[in-house]
């Protein structure tokens, strides 16, 4: 089978930015591409092309991605704050959807073993259940089972210096779409 890789924000709107590792869309799109050369039978790419709205870019990238099947999507990101020693890792998810909730924090024990990074409130799990909240458009309207990542936040000095080695998250999520698919 096959897993969905969408690189968070776009080439216009790239998103939150880390003084250790540049923003979210450089960042993520570098390490969704060596993903790629590495399994490439496995992973698809979706990167979304700038339009006047938000919805209108996941909205092309959902209507592609709806025509194929996937175990599961991730979108990629990393979180920011104005308070720099924010920190840890938090996935969304559809609210009922189990699968993702499984996957979700499978990820988050591998991140935190991995990269030392603690599971924010909740047990990371943020539940969505509508496409009118912040990451909801993908969660919501994909008919796979879809995860929005949030492994660090890139604010956090600290915390980006951990994911600095790009290997190393690539690595891990490797291993995580090999042994979930």
């Amino acid at each position: 089978m096959k897993v969905a890789l969408i690189i968070g924000h776009n080439s216009r709107s790239k998103g939150a930015y880390s003084s250790i590792i540049g923003s979210e869309f450089d960042y993520w799109k570098r390490i969704a591409m060596k993903i790629k050369t590495i399994i490439p039978g496995v992973v698809d790419v979706y990167e979304r092309s700038p339009n006047k709205y938000y919805t209108r870019e996941m909205f092309q990238i959902l209507e592609e991605l709806n025509q194929f099947e996937y175990d599961f999507c991730l979108e990629l990101h990393f979180n920011s704050s104005i308070d720099k020693s924010a920190n840890g890792c938090e996935c969304y998810i559809y609210h009922k959807n189990n699968k993702a909730k499984m996957l979700a924090t499978n990820f988050m024990h591998q991140l935190h073993n991995i990269f030392n990074v603690k599971i924010r409130n909740n047990h990371g799990i943020n539940l969505v259940s509508s496409s009118q909240v912040r990451g909801g458009y993908g969660i919501c309207k994909s008919k796979w089972t879809y995860i929005l990542i949030e492994p660090f936040f890139g604010s956090n000095p600290g915390e980006a210096l951990k994911f600095y080695d790009k290997n190393r998250i690539v690595e891990l999520l490797i291993k995580f779409i090999i042994e979930n698919t």
